[in-house]
């Protein structure tokens, strides 16, 4: 399946309201810049996400579009370590973000807003997939940037995340919304199995 193919059945199999955002972690700034346009001001990472999800929308950030310190450790765009945090190394340069069914990239991650319902139907794609279970592995902190792209790019796993106090308020989570990270390999085969 190509991206639009794969992003369509997504959509379709759990009726999503917002769209899959695929997310690529780049070394090099100068591999994005004349693919995506820059982000046009500051704004934290779940801010961002949130609007590709709702407006369609691509554009890549560096650290100096990134407002939000626990984002760029996390993200890996500033050469500093919290243990605290999961984070991206060694430094990177630069963070793409895109509707999936319009990626020019390899997604890294691709993060999906979701219903606790909606969240059961990946679980139980994902367990007929691979014939194990979904595993989440988060803790409330740097939630979209560590839970949803940092664990997935450093563990190869996809992950879910329940938000943070942050992305809640600086972002378009709403309430009742949940955050799924899917790694591509992970989602081309769950499709299949759709």
């Amino acid at each position: 399946m190509n991206y639009n193919e794969l992003s369509e059945k997504l959509v379709q199999t759990l009726n999503l309201d917002k769209e899959p955002v695929a997310i690529k972690i780049y070394d090099n700034v100068d591999e994005v810049k004349d693919v995506l346009p820059k982000y046009d001001g500051q704004a934290r990472h779940c801010t961002i996400t949130s609007e590709i999800a709702t407006t369609g929308k691509s554009c890549y950030a560096t650290a100096d579009e990134m407002n939000c310190p626990n984002g760029q450790l996390a993200l890996g765009l500033v050469d500093q370590r919290i243990e605290s945090i999961p984070q991206i190394t060694p430094l990177k340069e630069a963070i793409a973000y895109s509707p999936l069914k319009d990626a020019e990239f390899e997604p890294d991650t691709i993060i999906i807003y979701v219903m606790p319902v909606q969240a059961l139907k990946i679980a139980q794609l994902y367990r007929v997939s691979f014939n194990k279970r979904f595993e989440a592995n988060f803790n409330g902190v740097a939630s979209l940037c560590a839970d949803a792209v940092a664990i997935p790019y450093n563990t190869g796993k996809s992950n879910m995340t329940l938000g943070c106090r942050g992305s809640r308020k600086f972002s378009d989570i709403k309430d009742e919304e949940m955050i799924i990270a899917l790694k591509l390999s992970d989602l081309e085969v769950m499709m299949e199995k759709a």
